[in-house]
């Protein structure tokens, strides 16, 4: 287990990130932080999951005055389009339906923020 004397807030409800820091052994909360998660268009999926990543840290440091915060997120990229989050289930199946049998990228940001040493 890493030894950490700050506490540690994972701002992501993502039960596959948590999942992730469980098996890491780690203690830590998790936070909800609230974004804009529109996608900017002509941006690439790299440079759009580090804004979003570190946009979501920005409003977590807002709420946690002490710790070490990771936020991260993910998309899917299809023929360079940006494929945002299903609003729905209905979306979410044309989403799959479209990539079903192509080849497709995904791309995950995260960003971790040590209050103590104010590095990102």
């Amino acid at each position: 287990m890493i030894d950490s004397k700050l506490p540690i807030y994972l701002a992501s409800s993502s039960q596959r990130r948590i999942k992730l820091l469980k098996l890491m052994n780690l203690k830590f909360k998790t936070i909800s932080v609230n974004i804009n998660e529109n996608i900017i268009q002509h941006e690439s999926p790299v440079k759009t999951v580090k804004r979003l990543a570190n946009e979501k840290l920005e409003a977590a440091k807002k709420v946690i005055g002490r710790g070490i915060i990771i936020t991260a997120d993910t998309l899917v990229s299809l023929d360079s389009i940006i494929l945002g989050k299903p609003v729905n289930e209905k979306e979410a199946i044309k989403f799959l339906k479209k990539l079903s049998n192509k080849t497709h990228s995904v791309y995950t940001g995260f960003a971790v923020f040590n209050s103590e040493t104010q590095v990102t």
